[in-house]
């Protein structure tokens, strides 16, 4: 009979703790896109940037790894979503500031200025070859939302002994095929690129109530370019006083953890 009542109770406490996590799934995350966890805090924002390549002396700058330097600013929002379906229904007043530099290689520039001269040839043939990707990257990001200044982990040796050397690597999909060619600043006769863009990279608090997390900040987005300012020439140097600007949204998502969690 003893044993009886063991296995009985075995059962139940069994049953019981199968049904624990279900019950939990279906009061506390029915059918919303939501989600707690105690380790980590996860912000989602909106960022719109504008920028151009950074010029000395009249003439386009590039970094040390042979780069174009593209400096940028923008605000940063945050998004209200249907919490059942996870659509974006609308933006946030600014609650924050980004600025940084992305570094471009060669391949990216000389796509925007094969663009641009297959525009003033009046589109005919050949189209510029259009590779399936270019990988770029971030010299610099500083992000500052709701009172926390966040920068990339590049260069932090001297602020934080040990960090980890990783700034965001990013991707153009270029082989997706640009968003738009020419159309969207100035209409039909316009003279812009649009392209897909996506990243992660490494970022750290500085300051302000999260200084210390550490986290990842991935985006993904539209920037478009504006060409009116490429100079085409046969002289090398005659191009590079070429002027190219952009400006482009970004949907981003920062997620934090304590460095006691890693």
């Amino acid at each position: 009979m003893l044993n009886l009542v063991k296995k009985s109770l075995l059962a139940t406490t069994a049953s019981i703790i199968l049904a624990l996590p279900v019950y939990a799934g279906s009061k506390f995350c029915p059918t919303e896109l939501t989600g707690v966890d105690t380790l980590l805090t996860t912000i989602v924002t909106k960022s719109a940037i504008s920028g151009a390549l950074a010029k000395q002396d009249g003439y386009l700058q590039m970094d040390a790894n042979g780069n174009f330097m593209f400096d940028y600013a923008g605000d940063v929002t945050t998004v209200i979503l249907d919490k059942h379906s996870g659509v974006v229904k609308g933006l946030s007043e600014p609650i924050g500031t980004v600025t940084g530099q992305a570094a471009f290689p060669q391949e990216f520039a000389g796509l925007a200025f094969g663009v641009y001269g297959w525009i003033m040839g009046g589109m005919v043939d050949p189209m510029p070859a259009i590779p399936a990707k270019i990988d770029w990257a971030c010299n610099d990001c500083t992000l500052v939302i709701d009172g926390t200044t966040y920068k990339s982990t590049a260069g932090m040796d001297a602020m934080m002994p040990g960090a980890t050397e990783m700034a965001m690597a990013a991707t153009a999909y270029t082989g997706m095929g640009p968003v738009e060619i020419g159309t969207l600043l100035n209409g039909d006769n316009g003279l812009s690129m649009s392209v897909r863009t996506g990243g992660c990279g490494a970022v750290v608090g500085v300051d302000g109530p999260n200084a210390g997390k550490v986290g990842t900040l991935c985006m993904n987005g539209t920037f478009t370019f504006d060409l009116s300012g490429i100079v085409l020439s046969a002289d090398p140097m005659e191009m590079m006083t070429s002027d190219l600007k952009g400006t482009g949204n970004s949907n981003c998502v920062l997620v934090l953890q304590d460095p006691m969690a890693m």
